[in-house]
């Protein structure tokens, strides 16, 4: 654990891959406060956890949960019915709460998708981002607008791209690459080892790795 960084926010934290990241963080050492949009999701976790309910798109909900934090990891991703630009006004107010609070180190999740030259994506890759192309684009839109807002900020950020998340088990082996080509199924176990990792690395700073 980087002695520079003891408490992370994890916004996200009460869906599937949120979940396994507070407990990687938990298990990694880190005090943790977990973000969470649904009033039931605020007994996924032990009393260990600090839990915050909120709107991410509510930036007093967002601020109050980054006070007093030392790095921020994004795990949010589309519900039924959220705002076509969730992720994208969404970070947005994170990196507002961070700069406000002098918090510099941010990891997020996005799809292989968002794509940057030397990127090397294998035929399925192409495949599956096409077909999400043609039936939800405003989520490669989002997850491309997100980039682009965290790219512009003044954080210290990684961002982890994955091309699908699945519940598989993993061997806590992982291999991350700048341009890919990406795994087909990536764990959510292994996004969650990954992204806790990530927090107190510099190896990957200012890049989009690739989970390959």
């Amino acid at each position: 654990m980087n002695k520079n960084i003891n408490k992370i926010c994890i916004f996200g934290a009460g869906g599937r891959t949120g979940i396994e990241v507070v407990k990687k963080a938990k298990i990694s050492g880190y005090d943790v406060v977990a973000f969470v949009y649904h009033n039931t999701e605020t007994r996924i976790f032990d009393n260990s956890v600090t839990v915050v309910q909120g709107d991410i798109l509510n930036y007093n909900d967002v601020e109050d949960a980054v006070k007093g934090v030392d790095a921020v990891i994004s795990v949010v991703g589309h519900i039924k019915n959220s705002n076509p630009l969730m992720q994208t006004k969404g970070i947005k107010n994170i990196i507002n709460a961070m700069n406000n609070h002098g918090v510099k180190r941010l990891v997020s999740l996005t799809g292989t998708g968002v794509r940057i030259s030397g990127d090397k994506p294998s035929f399925i890759d192409y495949l599956l981002n096409f077909f999400i192309k043609i039936i939800d684009p405003e989520r490669i839109i989002d997850g491309k607008e997100h980039v682009k807002a965290i790219q512009n900020s003044n954080l210290d950020w990684t961002i982890l791209r994955v091309l699908k998340l699945t519940k598989k088990s993993f061997t806590l082996e992982y291999n991350l690459t700048e341009h890919g080509p990406a795994e087909l199924f990536s764990s959510r176990k292994k996004v969650a080892e990954i992204m806790v990792n990530l927090v107190s690395s510099q190896k990957y700073s200012h890049k989009m790795p690739i989970s390959s």
